[in-house]
């Protein structure tokens, strides 16, 4: 009969752990939750103020539940012993441990470092995003094919400050660029290696040369073999190119930056949009065809936080209300649309429910919660917990197996 009771009473407390592990798993996503989401606005404060950067993960939580039999406790009388008043009772303990890794390793960074992959790029606009959001806050620079001249997407060149990095003349220009890529459709994107020619042709002797050699092996210079012997030394760059599809002759070829010169056209696709590999021949026929084309410069993740850092900072320049807010510097949800949305705001003192607050400086500072426009009777809505989602993808995407051990199993200890 003693027996048949501690049985009995073993199963209770086993069915008694269901809900606790499944509330205990809860809570550590929510703290792991906290931990990420604060990590990324800290150092996007960070980079406000031109500070390093830096990351951790908290890859292993482990939770530790013990369960015994003991006094004090709900008592259950065991056979015979139930007339002398001995009762046992249940009690438990949670322990949870958990660890924190340092994000800096040699492939986290590289891949912070590396600009974005055209299929993640192509993920994201295949979801719905509005086009402006994606090209201000994945795209770095725009080469305007008419000057030549590297057109950079920066705040500070948006409202045309002395400090933009292509000059206050880019200011409106970067933003036409932008604008005129939205009204020929959709850009597919190609991620392509160009073979730029460096100098003339070596002989056989030249390449056997100890330097020659080594900068071949280390994947710096390109040797293509070439008649009578020779090899032609070729640079190699990786580039991204924006392509449109242009009518051309009852079908649509694709062509870089919407490029409609009917010479080009009737050679089909661009090779820059359909190959992995491009070799450049420097002719009069390329250097037409280079003028012509527009090249949108593709951000990494380290560039996006940066350009986050910079808008709160020139946003915090902005000249304030009688309130002392300030404004943001909208987009348009969609070419010629009247509906504005705030791109990223971090705005200081505790955010609300829903907004992500964190400690800076001294300082409480807040993400304000997701607001499409028009909702809570304004005009303007605000991406900024949208942005940081999509942020908080392209930061994940970049940590590799070694960085974020398994979690282990729960170990229950009765």
């Amino acid at each position: 009969m003693r027996h048949a009771w501690v049985g009995l009473l073993w199963l209770l407390a086993g069915c008694s752990l269901g809900q606790p592990i499944a509330r205990q798993a809860i809570d550590y996503n929510h703290a792991v939750e906290t931990a990420a989401n604060s990590l990324l606005v800290t150092n996007i404060l960070r980079a406000r103020d031109e500070a390093p950067l830096h990351f951790t993960s908290v890859p292993q939580i482990r939770g530790s539940l013990s369960l015994g039999l003991g006094q004090p406790g709900i008592g259950l009388p065991v056979g015979p012993l139930a007339a002398n008043g001995l009762n046992l009772g249940l009690s438990g303990a949670n322990s949870p441990s958990f660890d924190v890794s340092a994000l800096d390793t040699q492939d986290f960074i590289r891949g912070l470092l590396e600009p974005l992959e055209p299929g993640v790029i192509r993920y994201y606009w295949d979801r719905g995003y509005p086009d402006q959001m994606l090209l201000m806050l994945l795209f770095s620079s725009v080469d305007d094919p008419a000057s030549g001249q590297r057109l950079h997407n920066d705040p500070r060149c948006w409202l045309g400050r002395p400090d933009c990095p292509g000059g206050r003349a880019s200011a409106a220009a970067v933003r036409q660029a932008l604008e005129l890529s939205l009204t020929r459709g959709r850009p597919t994107f190609n991620a392509y290696t160009a073979l730029v020619p460096m100098g003339g042709p070596l002989t056989a002797a030249q390449v056997a040369d100890a330097g020659v050699l080594a900068l071949a092996t280390e994947g710096k210079v390109r040797l293509v073999p070439l008649p009578g012997g020779r090899f032609q030394p070729y640079r190699q760059e990786a580039r991204v190119a924006s392509c449109y599809r242009v009518p051309f002759r009852g079908g649509a070829v694709l062509a870089p930056g919407g490029n409609s010169d009917p010479a080009l056209l009737a050679a089909g696709h661009a090779p820059v949009c359909t190959r992995e590999e491009v070799v450049e021949v420097p002719s009069a026929t390329h250097a037409v065809q280079r003028g012509q084309v527009q090249q949108i410069h593709v951000r990494s993740v380290q560039e996006i936080i940066h350009f986050l850092g910079t808008l709160v900072r020139v946003q915090l320049d902005l000249p304030r209300h009688p309130d002392g807010s300030t404004d943001c510097v909208p987009f348009n949800l969609a070419p010629g649309s009247a509906r504005q949305s705030c791109l990223f705001q971090l705005l200081p003192g505790s955010g609300g429910e829903g907004a992500v607050t964190v400690e800076y400086g001294g300082r409480p500072y807040h993400v304000p919660p997701y607001r499409e426009p028009g909702v809570g009777g304004r005009a303007m809505g605000d991406y900024s917990m949208r942005v940081l989602a999509l942020l908080s993808d392209l930061v994940n995407l970049k940590k590799s197996s070694t960085s974020i051990p398994s979690t282990r199993a729960v170990q229950i200890v009765r």
